[in-house]
This record gives structure tokens, C-alpha cells and sequence, in this order.
């Protein structure tokens, strides 16, 4: 018995880790839940073609973790996706989504709850054969308000550590060393550099900004006037493996989704600073420590991005996020013993229990 799980991370892309990790912890919790030696076979929708999967029909089930609805106005449906979504509804092979995960900017509810599906991919979604969930609450709206059948909201798969669900929380007393995650949006690297000055002004430790995503050299990518003696940079993109080194890590403060996820799923402290719906529905879902990139006045604005558009997005992402919140956000967390910390790694645990593990006991 096999599964085929459509990841979407890709070698020869942008080799984003994160997207890795999604796919290698939903493998490792398949088989905590269906057998050590079962079978997944992972595509890459990213690298692979195709036609190298030869006979869909031979699977149990087709299994697509993180999938992204596609609102109206965004690009089209993935078309490798969509393939192989229609040769599994010809051989008539259930498809699991799970973790469904929509990203639009900023990321508010009354988006989620307005915005449409375009019609291909509502139609395609709805017709499949199997149960679609969602990493965050907003996802759900989302489905729910086009019509899309929802299993409901498991987290991200990528939470769930099988080694450290219910375990004691890994907090620190004393600070040694903080991991700055680099913002996706460059137009926030200048904040995220001035940021990495002032965790290391107010906790008097180490700090290392990490990339997980980038195309072309890493020795070109990064600023030149950025102080690599104050600062220390880490490229952790080309695989989940490469996260690891934030075991050696106390505490994160960043803006990438999976950082934050990878220090959770560790039971370590986290703070994101949230640049779309992804991060967003996230901090909702888990009533999370952090808050959005986005200006306040962005969000006060926020009505008019219920159309999505590529053009008033970026118009809007000019914004410089502010850096001092952080600092005060997390120092409060520190002095008062990790509340909401300890707060979210409950609800991942909850989330676990009553939603996740139901789910993949459920597969064929």
C-alpha cells in the first residue's frame, strides 16, 4: 500500500526548506498513523514532470499538503496540480488535502470571507473524490464561504513533531542567542537588519538572520553594508535537514512562517511578524505571539484588497513594519514566564489530538 504526496518543494527552484518540512514531518506523521512501512512516494511539483507518474491508479491516495486555493485576480491554477488532481478523479483515487493554505495580503478575515475562488479550481476542488482540510482558521472561511467542503482546521502540517507533541515546553530564562528569520519581502530587509541590532542591544546576545528561500549566489544576496561581526548570517535553504541548526537557538523573532512553525513544533519560543495571510491565520489560529508587517493604515485599508491585484498589493507592501514592537512584544514575554507561548503550544497539542490525528487515521 502507497500513498503519492504532491510537495511543493523543488531543487530547482528557490529550494525553500520550509516547503520541505511541510512535506517530510506530513510523511513521518502518515506513518506514525498508518505503519512504519508504508509506502509515500513524493512528487515534486516544482521539479518533476508528469508523465514520470506512470500509473496514479496503483496508489491508495493522492495526498497534497499546503495546497493554495486560487483567488480571483492571482495566477492560475497550478497546472501540474491540476493534472494530476484530474487523473486521480479519472482512476477514481481519493485526494486528501490537508493543510490548505490561502496567503493573500494582509490577510483579514472579512478577506477571507469576501474574496472568490476562481472558478476552475472551485470546481475542481469540489469535486474531489477524498476530504480537503486547512492549516488556519481563515483557510476555512475561505472554503466555507465558496461552498467548498471543509473537513475544518488541523495546523500546518509541518506543527507536529511525533517525538515532541505534549512535551515540556523548552523556554529560556536567559537569553543566549536569538534567530532572526529573513523577511520574504525585501522591501523589509533594511527593518529586519535594524532589528537584529536591537535584539542584540536589549538581551545582550548572539544573533543570526537565516534564509531559507533565495535564487541565484548566496555571497550576492546580502547587503553589503550589513555588519557580518555584529551579526551572523546562516543559509538554511536547500532542504528541512538544513533547520536543524536551530537547536543550538533559544528563542526565534522573525518573519518566516516555517521558522516560527520549526521553533513551536520544538516547543521553543517564538515571535513572527506576519507578512501575509499565511503568517496571519496562523498567529489567529494558534493566538499566536507576533502581529502583521502590514501598516496599520494597510489594515484599515484592507477592504479594498478583497479583489485580489498583484498591482495594489505591492503598492501597499512598501511599508517599513516596525522593529521596536518586537522587542517590547518579546521582552513582555520573557518577564512573564512564556503566557502565550504556553498559551499555543496547548492548542497545537489540541489540534493534534482532536482534528489532525482523526484525520490521517481516516486515510485509505
Amino acid at each position: 500500500m502507497s500513498y503519492l504526496l504532491l510537495s511543493t518543494y523543488g531543487e530547482k527552484g528557490s529550494r525553500d526548506s520550509g516547503d520541505d518540512l511541510i512535506c517530510k514531518s506530513l510523511t513521518r506523521l502518515i506513518r506514525r498513523a498508518k505503519g512504519k512501512k508504508l509506502g509515500v512516494d513524493v512528487f515534486s511539483l516544482v521539479d518533476d514532470s508528469v508523465e514520470t507518474v506512470t500509473d496514479i491508479s496503483k496508489y491508495r491516495a493522492v495526498i497534497v499538503p499546503a495546497l493554495r486555493p486560487i483567488v480571483q485576480g492571482s495566477k492560475l491554477l497550478p497546472p501540474k496540480r491540476s493534472l494530476l488532481l484530474q487523473q486521480a478523479k479519472e482512476h477514481q483515487v481519493p485526494v486528501y488535502v490537508i493543510g490548505a493554505g490561502w496567503g493573500s495580503y494582509p490577510g483579514t478575515f472579512r478577506q477571507a470571507k469576501n474574496q472568490k475562488i476562481i472558478k476552475e479550481d472551485k470546481a475542481q476542488l469540489i469535486g474531489l473524490d477524498g476530504l480537503i482540510s486547512t492549516r488556519d482558521f481563515t483557510t476555512e472561511v475561505l472554503l466555507r464561504s465558496n461552498r467548498i467542503p471543509c473537513y475544518g482546521t488541523t495546523g500546518d502540517c509541518a506543527l507536529f513533531e511525533t517525538t515532541s507533541i505534549g512535551q515540556t515546553p523548552q523556554l529560556p530564562e536567559t537569553v543566549k542567542n536569538v534567530a532572526l528569520s529573513l523577511p520574504r519581502n525585501r522591501r523589509h530587509w533594511s527593518a529586519c537588519y535594524r532589528l537584529a541590532l536591537r535584539i542584540k542591544e536589549e538581551f545582550s546576545c548572539d544573533v543570526y538572520i537565516t534564509v531559507h528561500e533565495y535564487y541565484g549566489e548566496f555571497s550576492a544576496l546580502i547587503p553589503s553594508n550589513w555588519d557580518r561581526h555584529k551579526v551572523y548570517i546562516k543559509d538554511l535553504s536547500g532542504g528541512a535537514e538544513k533547520l536543524s541548526f536551530y537547536k543550538q537557538c533559544d528563542a526565534h523573532i522573525g518573519f518566516r512562517l516555517h521558522a516560527h512553525i520549526w521553533f513551536l513544533r520544538k516547543r521553543k519560543p517564538s515571535l513572527l511578524i506576519a507578512e501575509d495571510g499565511r503568517g496571519m491565520g496562523t498567529l489567529m489560529t494558534l493566538t499566536g505571539l507576533g502581529y502583521s508587517a502590514a501598516a496599520n493604515q494597510t489594515w484599515k485599508k484592507a477592504d479594498e484588497l478583497i479583489t485580489f491585484s498583484e498591482k495594489a498589493v505591492y503598492k501597499h507592501k512598501e511599508n517599513e513594519p516596525t522593529v521596536e514592537k518586537a522587542v517590547r512584544i518579546f521582552k513582555n514575554e520573557h518577564q512573564n514566564g512564556y503566557v502565550i507561548t504556553r498559551n499555543s503550544l496547548r492548542k497545537i497539542d489540541r489540534l493534534w489530538r482532536e482534528k489532525m490525528k482523526p484525520l490521517l487515521q481516516r486515510l485509505p
